[in-house]
């Protein structure tokens, strides 16, 4: 390693969140078997405070990885970082998936079989959250809802947790047959023991 002598993970910086992409990766392949060619929408979701881009990113690239189409819906104003974004489109240009944008939840959520739910705070108003708060509090109507989750192909949710009920989406969602966030979270912890049995395996055999 150039840096380290020791694995070293990523438990969440302000730009990724590794662990939460290997736990929806996992949940993703356990309800759909083939990935490769199938629609996963990310949605943004109204939130009453800025959060991180952490985990929306790693999410995403989760997907990427998976090779899928990919569109991430979202309100104008509310763009990923374009590094980012550049990335997302080298991922899937390997994987053989796509990556698209949209300003609609409705339009974006036609055919998808995975919605993800996730909030963050608009790149344009960094440091000035005030500003950003009004037009974020403009943007209630961003909830998933059953009727809106009507539009897809079936799709499983999917919500890295703790949610807002009612705020982000609504208790049907949540509380429905499809969805798979119990499974997520679960997922999560045995991501990161293989991940963890991985590099600490590896570590001490190189070690030997």
């Amino acid at each position: 390693m150039e840096f380290s002598q020791i694995p070293v993970i990523n438990m969440e910086s302000n730009v990724f969140h590794p662990c939460q992409g290997l736990g929806d990766a996992v949940t993703i392949k356990e309800k759909l078997g083939k990935t490769q060619g199938k629609k996963y929408v990310l949605t943004w979701a109204y939130h009453p405070k800025a959060l991180p881009m952490a985990t929306p990113n790693s999410q995403i690239l989760a997907a990427c990885d998976l090779g899928m189409n990919i569109t991430v819906a979202h309100p104008p104003g509310w763009e990923l970082d374009p590094q980012i974004i550049e990335a997302m489109s080298q991922r899937v240009k390997q994987t053989g998936g796509s990556i698209h944008f949209s300003n609609s939840m409705e339009e974006a959520l036609k055919g998808a079989k995975v919605v993800c739910a996730k909030s963050w705070g608009a790149l344009n108003y960094y440091g000035n959250w005030a500003r950003e708060k009004e037009i974020r509090d403009q943007l209630k109507g961003w909830i998933v809802t059953q009727e809106k989750m009507s539009l897809t192909d079936n799709a499983i949710f999917m919500h890295c947790l703790p949610v807002r009920r009612n705020v982000k989406v609504t208790d049907e969602v949540l509380d429905g047959k499809n969805s798979v966030i119990l499974d997520e979270a679960e997922n999560r912890m045995w991501a990161q023991m293989a991940l963890l049995s991985e590099l600490i395996g590896g570590h001490y055999d190189n070690k030997s």
